[in-house]
């Protein structure tokens, strides 16, 4: 099963009482297994921040429902991109 979970550019997710989080914890994050749940939220976040620069990340879920977090990774892996285009400029 796919859910969707909420990511910001600084690789913060968003949690369920809709606050920005580092704390990686699959039951306290906000999760959804429709994407238009999930861009509905990301609109009313965008529309509270217009600054704000966030995704949809599609992630599995495990036997609960609740997301698998595989997300240290792909953050270090963003974390080095970011590095890598800001030291390139």
């Amino acid at each position: 099963m796919r859910i969707y979970i909420i990511q910001s550019q600084e690789m913060a997710t968003l949690d369920k009482h809709l606050q920005w989080t580092r704390d990686i914890k699959s039951s306290s994050l906000f999760y959804t297994p429709h994407r238009d749940i999930a861009l509905n939220q990301l609109i009313e976040l965008n529309a509270k921040d217009t600054s704000l620069r966030a995704d949809i990340v599609e992630c599995s879920a495990d036997s609960k429902g609740r997301p698998v977090v595989l997300l240290e990774a792909l953050n270090t892996e963003q974390a080095d991109a970011v590095e890598n285009q800001s030291s390139a400029a």
